[in-house]
């Protein structure tokens, strides 16, 4: 799970401006306490894309994130998402199936 501090997130203005100048080196869809972040990779650091009124923006989808990226104009991304659980599985009390073997 990823911690920030108030100085890692970067707001909604300055990242479409970053965005038209080229600085997105890479986003990684991951996990943070109150459900998924986008990590973005600018200037060779990790910034948090956060809100208009201040903190990180939250998204409760992968789906979400992506199309944030893809409405900016970035089609490739990572993905980290070990630890999280999407709420249609934990709505319906659903398990997750043994996956692949590579969760940490």
């Amino acid at each position: 799970m990823i911690t920030f501090d108030s100085k890692a997130v970067i707001n909604p203005t300055a990242f479409k401006e970053v965005v038209l100048v080229g600085g997105v080196q890479g986003a990684t869809v991951t996990v943070a306490e109150k459900g998924l972040v986008l990590a973005l990779r600018i200037g060779g650091e990790n910034r948090i894309l956060g809100q208009y009124r201040g903190g990180p923006r939250y998204f409760r989808t992968i789906d979400a994130a992506a199309s944030l990226l893809i409405q900016h104009g970035i089609y490739r991304f990572e993905a980290d998402v070990a630890g999280w659980k999407p709420k249609t599985l934990t709505r319906k009390g659903g398990e997750l199936l043994g996956g692949t073997g590579i969760e940490p």
